[in-house]
């Protein structure tokens, strides 16, 4: 401390120097003689006088005042010294009463937000209150694109039989197929693709335990059946639609009851309400976006209240899977990401939509930093080398699950 300091250099070693110096030193005064008897009170008094002073003169000595005035001045400097560095300023006190002022001016706005939120809850749902306000513009919603499947398909209905694909109102052409005559996708899909054994584990894990919950089920783009053949190991009813004619053959040979079609036409074959669930891996991707929107409002209709439609395709996400495998295939229509997957979902019909992501290409991840005595801006560094993992390497695939309405 500063004061203690002071004290223990410039005074307190003068007075250790004034006592240590003989000749400065007033010698002990002897006790006096006694008093003799019946002498007079003042001259006792003026000997106890004497000795008093000449005990305490090294005390009053005037150097030793010298050292207490500078030190009761250095003492004085500093405590006026914190006592102006703890007065505020008089900007430090102009920015405190602006602060304040903002403070309650966002209070007031808070306020106001509030009540106008309240209000509106009011009026979505006047006899629920807030608490369902939520729930009454999820039904608006669903009114809103009801009527607008609805009013789609009266356009439709009111076409007449001759017009060609050509004259067609945008996304209501037909699809076109996975594979044509002049370019084998069968023999495509077995180089790039992967290892077959590997693609069957993996759907067993993905969609196994989902779909043995919602039989039966309609594998659209069944392909030569694998998922299909998983099903059917496992007791759980299934059948599977496919439009490309080698791979139906291929699904058959093996027993399993595939349908070589086009699927929207397959599904509107099909009674409401009499599928638990639909899976459709790696398909979305191959279909215009007029065709899969009439596959997800047919899939929602044809769905029991609660169903599941289940759509595994390529993630766009990834920079990776964009500039290698997408681009590859040349039956690939156009990126699905999942926020687009999402809103088809929703206008729909279906509820409870979640994302999963699959099989992120760790393998080609930037390595982080973690060396224990690292300095902090590594963190720095980690955080960004997380981001470029998930922009360039991020997952490769993508499952939008979505549930049938109630009812």
């Amino acid at each position: 401390m500063e004061a203690e300091r002071v004290f223990g250099e410039d005074a307190v070693d003068r007075l250790r120097d004034h006592l240590d110096d003989p000749g400065e030193r007033t010698e002990m005064v002897p006790p006096p003689p006694p008093l003799p008897p019946g002498g007079p009170s003042a001259r006792a008094k003026r000997i106890v006088k004497g000795v008093i002073r000449r005990g305490i003169a090294w005390y009053v000595d005037p150097r030793v005042d010298d050292a207490a005035a500078q030190v009761s001045h250095q003492l004085g400097s500093r405590i006026e010294a914190v006592r102006e560095e703890t007065i505020p300023t008089d900007e430090q006190n102009a920015e405190v009463r602006a602060l304040t002022v903002n403070f309650e001016l966002l209070k007031g706005e808070l306020r106001s937000v509030q009540t106008i939120m309240e209000e509106l809850a009011t009026a979505i749902a006047p006899a629920a209150g807030p608490q369902a306000a939520s729930e009454r513009m999820a039904e608006l919603r669903e009114r809103v694109n009801a009527l607008d499947r609805r009013l789609r398909q009266v356009k439709n209905a009111a076409l007449p039989p001759s017009t060609s694909a050509a004259e067609a109102p945008a996304g209501d052409v037909a699809p076109p197929s996975a594979s044509s005559e002049s370019f084998d996708y069968v023999a495509f899909e077995r180089r790039f693709r992967g290892d077959p054994a590997h693609i069957l584990e993996q759907a067993r894990e993905r969609y196994l335990p989902l779909l043995r919950e919602h039989a039966p089920v309609l594998d659209v783009g069944c392909g030569a059946g694998d998922l299909l053949e998983i099903l059917r190991d496992a007791n759980v009813e299934a059948s599977g639609v496919d439009i490309t004619s080698d791979m139906v053959a291929e699904a058959q040979a093996r027993g399993l009851d595939v349908h070589q079609a086009d699927a929207v036409e397959y599904l509107r074959s099909l009674p409401e309400h009499s599928l638990g669930s639909i899976v459709a891996i790696q398909v979305i991707e191959h279909l215009p976006i007029g065709v899969l929107v009439q596959l997800l409002e047919l899939a929602a209709t044809r769905l029991r209240p609660g169903g599941v439609f289940i759509a595994e395709t390529p993630n766009p996400g990834s920079l990776f899977v964009l500039g290698n495998s997408y681009i590859l295939d040349p039956t690939h229509v156009w990126p699905i990401h999942p926020a687009l997957a999402t809103f088809l979902c929703e206008n729909a019909g279906f509820h409870r939509i979640e994302v999963r992501y699959y099989d992120p290409a760790e393998s080609l991840h930037l390595p982080r930093i973690t060396d224990p005595d690292a300095p902090a801006w590594v963190e720095d560094v980690n955080r960004a080398f997380e981001q470029l993992n998930t922009t360039l390497y991020g997952p490769l695939d993508y499952a939008v699950i979505a549930t049938a309405p109630a009812g």
